[in-house]
């Protein structure tokens, strides 16, 4: 995996002095966006939405939080009071933990949730995001502290995809940009050109699974960003657990990304081990 190569000079031109509110969900991702800013010279204050993410960003970070994401009003306190002059959102937010959780929603949000037209994730990112720069705290995006996790176009493993796999990258890519659209999810399953799994409110993984399991092998995985995706919240991400998901009782299987858009996480690891279960792994 490539690192972050900026020096001293750039650091002190970026982030020395200012404060940045880091909100963490689930997975590596935080820590790592984490570890880049601190190079970059922010002070970070950590608002983990558990005490994973917590565990995970507080050796980065000069003070955490434990911030729920609905507690809008205790968290827009925090961001006053730390005079946080910045903002960036990372890691996965399990909708199904929100909604078994609905009861912990303060009224602050409520309030806010009640203006909305619908509650796909689009509007509820951009809602936050705006609540928050109305009060004083430019959202930035993920991409300003790793940009090294995007992968440009191109095959990332050893094996190429073969011409029946392919096709079945340029159809799922297809169907994949269409449910993006509609906002469904992010995730296209194909097998010999049919689709196997639609990604739903489970979530990449889950969807891979159930998918593997109903082929009853190898499949083709594509994953791509919404048409019209804020950048500053959920873009699409991949690694290690979306691989072990793949692994079928026989070796093959693509995962296709899109090019420039998609962070992989873990990108060696990821080829090491796409590699010893013959999955190929392809940036479209």
């Amino acid at each position: 995996m490539a690192t972050n190569t900026l020096d001293s000079g750039a650091a002190e031109k970026i982030g020395t002095g200012q404060i940045l509110g880091l909100v963490a969900g689930e997975g590596k991702l935080p820590g790592i966006l984490a570890r880049n800013a601190k190079a970059q010279g922010y002070k970070i204050i950590g608002l983990a939405l558990s005490e994973y993410a917590k565990l995970v960003i507080e050796p980065h970070c000069d003070k955490v939080y434990i911030a729920p994401a609905g507690q809008l009003g205790r968290n827009l306190k925090i961001l006053r009071e730390e005079r946080i002059q910045k903002a960036v959102f990372i890691g996965k937010v399990p909708k199904l933990s929100l909604l078994q959780n609905l009861h912990k929603v303060d009224w602050m949000a409520i309030r806010e949730l009640s203006k909305l037209p619908d509650f796909s994730d689009d509007t509820i990112q951009r809602a936050v995001g705006n609540f928050i720069e109305l009060n004083g705290a430019k959202v930035v995006t993920q991409s300003e502290f790793l940009r090294e996790l995007f992968p440009n176009y191109g095959i990332m493993t050893k094996r190429q995809p073969t011409a029946g796999e392919y096709a079945d990258v340029e159809y799922g890519i297809k169907i994949a940009k269409e449910i993006a659209r509609l906002d469904i999810g992010q995730t296209v399953v194909v097998k010999n050109q049919m689709i196997i799994g639609i990604e739903g409110i489970e979530g990449t993984d889950e969807t891979i699974k159930r998918s593997v399991q109903l082929a009853r092998g190898p499949v083709v995985v594509c994953k791509v960003a919404r048409p019209e995706q804020d950048p500053r919240f959920d873009i699409p991400t991949v690694g290690m657990t979306t691989l072990q998901s793949m692994v079928a009782d026989k070796p093959g299987g693509v995962l296709a990304v899109g090019a420039g858009e998609t962070l992989v996480v873990e990108r060696d690891e990821m080829v090491a081990f796409a590699e010893a279960h013959g999955i190929a792994m392809v940036a479209v």
